[in-house]
């Protein structure tokens, strides 16, 4: 060889020598710096499915991703360990091992393919699995290059555990479900957390072929699966009597429906919590599915009634997690607005609230059970509360117009104990209204104000609980908070008598149900026009709240809480009854704080000077009626005759005597025809019959009218007045003429002012006065 060309050689090598030596650690750092600045592919971090599950864990219902897919995010602490062993010994036993590729994987697929004459195997790693999972491409080379490019690139980026948990979530299973969770969902009815070892080995095999038809190499999935159980108990995953057995065991034959249970809470939690895709709740399933089955047995029976929906809610006093709830009758029933969560809809609540008054009351010593109250018609402004029935009893006993759910007793009590007041602790309470609490005016109290069904059994817990008031839990993940006491546990129990009584007038036809051998408390209520009818009630341990009308709003005569409703909570209460406990936890308690206290045997009130027998009746400690009898009046009157004495006549030592009188308001002298009134004088002392004798009955002379605080419709201070021969009575506030009535006709007076003097006047000059203090309660 010529020295020239030697010479040429030598120095060519030499600087090949260099530029290998600069090239190619510049293109290791290139390499490198893309693995690290390529992005990665969008698709490893998709969309997922949102899971809503009952309280142990079961799956209630699924909802479809945003890209139309079934595809359920579980991380690998929530997948069976077999499975997972399973997978990484049939798909990739090395993958621990190397760095996203296979060196020896890729050459025997590479003479597997060349010895068959078309492609047999990939040699793909589930590294390079997830890179064609994200990124399907046509099986070329380029491809397999850029999928061994991406490989390496999430084994840098992501790390091993994330590759095998996007691989596990993202692997194929037929149609658009994708992943272990719901493939194993819709084969199996249930999440990968406890599988067995033909299910492991089934649906390890099944990405190679997602379908459940015979493969082109003519595998079967049984076949495929018994071949994956072959490798299991090579690899020592199973013993050799779990392998014969799990051959022995069938494959799904179908693909299953994913579960759509108690779907009202479920779209009601994924509303509510929309950054969670797994969603545990607090439904128990049992109980779930016992709740849903009563109700639907009545749907007829609500049919008839007029009724086309209804809902439930139940839930555990102990912890107040929610443990069942129903919207509707039927989710699907488009027709009847079937998807309206009728639980979290804003409906008049009827006489529901009456309870919390009364407790109220209790406590600020206003009532006591036995005190007698007005039933009378009374008018407030454009509101003239009527009772159910449409009948007047004139005067009955606290705890009677309780559980007979009388409405006039209670507007008058809610008048005495003020509105704001009210108002807040139904705040405390959680019960909230559409309109401003300011808006309802002295109607709230027989159903002025929407409430949800929810926050209504809820309160409901409360009375449960003695007074006890706390948040409502709907998810299982949650812990309770502090819990505040809104009412004395004495005034819940003194209450609770009259929620009690099986026998008692607001539900006429309890005989006929099934009741709940324990100790059952509970109240009724039915909304005005009878679009509403409500039953909620308790056990010790749960507390169920039923509510059945129309969505739409229309009424029917039989949507009454006694009859619509009542007996459906009845049905779930003796469903969930599991002891009869005598007390509740929380009653010798409240029975501490009970006192026992005289009262005029009559009235209940606290005895005047004039009552004349007293008894001894329950009542909360430091909180007894202070108010004295208004019943027992003492009057002078004529001995011989009985006649009040008249102011007028000179009387002789000893033709005057005292006596007291029973004398009732008189509205009740209405109602009660004409019993309760006050002596009349002698004939002597009357107008004679051919004048126009005039007496005032409303109001009366040196009463108090009370506003209540913060109530826009404050009613109305009532004139009324009759003549004995008619005509025309001239009503006159502070001498200023304000109208005119017919006798015993009601002239409606704002109040205004503090201190006004009411003259009525008749065609014949005669004129009866009463002077009428107006204050606002603070």
């Amino acid at each position: 060889m010529p020295i020239q060309v030697r010479v040429a050689l030598i120095y060519i090598n030499g600087n090949i020598r260099k530029l290998t030596a600069y090239c190619l650690p510049a293109l290791a750092v290139s390499c490198l710096l893309g693995l690290l600045l390529w992005p990665l592919p969008e698709s490893i971090a998709p969309s997922y499915s949102r899971v809503v599950r009952f309280s142990d864990g079961s799956v209630m219902r699924t909802y479809i991703s945003t890209d139309q897919k079934w595809r359920i995010f579980l991380p690998l602490e929530k997948i069976d360990p077999l499975y997972i062993r399973t997978t990484l010994a049939y798909e990739d036993r090395w993958f621990y091992w190397h760095q996203g590729v296979n060196p020896v994987s890729l050459a025997r697929a590479l003479y597997l393919n060349l010895m068959a004459g078309r492609v047999v195997s990939g040699g793909s790693t589930i590294s390079m699995q997830l890179a064609r999972l994200s990124e399907p491409k046509p099986r070329t080379v380029v491809s397999k290059l850029w999928e061994i490019f991406r490989a390496f690139q999430f084994e840098l980026r992501l790390g091993k555990r994330r590759i095998f948990e996007l691989y596990l979530n993202l692997a194929p299973y037929g149609g658009n479900v994708e992943g272990i969770g719901a493939a194993c969902l819709g084969y199996y009815g249930r999440l990968p957390d406890r599988m067995t070892p033909e299910e492991s080995a089934f649906l390890v095999w099944l990405p190679r072929s997602p379908s459940l038809k015979r493969r082109r190499d003519k595998t079967s999935p049984i076949d495929g699966r018994d071949k994956v159980l072959d490798i299991m108990r090579r690899r020592g995953l199973i013993d050799d009597g779990q392998y014969r057995r799990s051959l022995k065991a069938a494959i799904p034959s179908k693909f299953r429906q994913f579960p759509c249970m108690a779907p009202h809470m479920a779209d009601y939690l994924v509303q509510s919590y929309q950054e969670r895709n797994d969603i545990i709740s607090t439904i128990d399933r049992d109980i779930q599915l016992k709740s849903e089955s009563i109700l639907r047995s009545y749907d007829k029976k609500m049919e008839l009634a007029g009724a086309s929906n209804a809902s439930l809610v139940v839930i555990d006093n102990r912890t107040r997690r929610v443990r069942a709830v129903v919207g509707s009758l039927d989710y699907f029933d488009s027709q009847r607005q079937g998807q309206v969560r009728g639980f979290a809809s804003f409906r008049s609540p009827g006489s529901t609230l009456k309870p919390f008054l009364y407790i109220l009351s209790l406590e600020r010593g206003l009532i006591n059970p036995e005190m007698l109250l007005e039933d009378a018609p009374y008018k407030f402004g454009a509101f003239s509360p009527v009772n159910f029935s449409e009948n007047w009893s004139g005067l009955v006993r606290a705890e009677d117009a309780l559980s007979r759910s009388l409405n006039l007793p209670f507007v008058m009590m809610l008048r005495r104990y003020g509105y704001s007041r009210f108002e807040k602790k139904i705040r405390e309470l959680g019960l909230i209204g559409p309109l401003e609490y300011g808006s309802y005016g002295l109607p709230i109290i027989t159903g002025g104000m929407d409430v949800r069904l929810l926050d209504l059994a809820n309160a409901y817990a409360s009375l449960a609980k003695g007074g006890s008031h706390g948040k409502l839990l709907l998810l299982e993940t949650d812990t309770a908070g502090d819990e505040k006491q809104v009412f004395r546990p004495g005034a819940v129990w003194l209450a609770l008598q009259a929620l009690g009584k099986k026998d008692r007038p607001d539900a006429p036809n309890v005989s006929r149900y099934t009741m709940p051998k324990g100790r059952i408390f509970w109240k009724t209520g039915t909304s005005f026009g009878r679009r509403d009818a409500w039953s909620l009630g308790f056990l010790k341990d749960y507390t169920v709240g039923i509510w059945t009308g129309n969505f739409s709003g229309e009424g029917s005569d039989s949507i009454v809480g006694a009859l619509a409703a009542a007996p459906v909570m009845f049905d779930v209460l003796r469903a969930l009854e599991d002891n009869f406990p005598r007390e509740l936890p929380w009653e010798r308690e409240a029975k501490s704080e009970i006192d026992i206290i005289p009262v005029c045997a009559y009235s209940g009130y606290k005895a005047g000077p004039y009552c004349p027998k007293t008894k001894l009746v329950k009542s909360l400690k430091n909180a007894e009626p202070f108010q004295p009898c208004p019943f027992h009046q003492n009057f002078i009157v004529e001995k011989r005759t009985g006649y009040r004495a008249s102011p007028w006549k000179n009387y002789q030592k000893g033709e005057l005597t005292e006596k007291v009188f029973l004398v009732y308001p008189s509205q009740v002298q209405l109602v009660m025809a004409g019993q309760g009134r006050e002596p009349q004088f002698g004939p002597q002392q009357r107008v004679d019959k051919n004048k126009k004798s005039l007496e005032l009955v409303s109001p009366v002379d040196g009463s108090l009218y009370l506003v209540p605080f913060g109530v826009r419709n404050t009613g109305s201070i009532p004139l009324q007045a009759f003549t004995a021969g008619g005509g025309k009575i001239h009503w006159f506030v502070n001498d200023v003429y304000v109208g005119d009535t017919e006798s015993w006709e009601i002239l409606e007076l704002e109040p205004k002012g503090s201190l006004v003097r009411i003259t009525a006047q008749d065609d014949m000059g005669t004129s009866r006065s009463a002077r009428v203090e107006i204050r606002t309660e603070r």
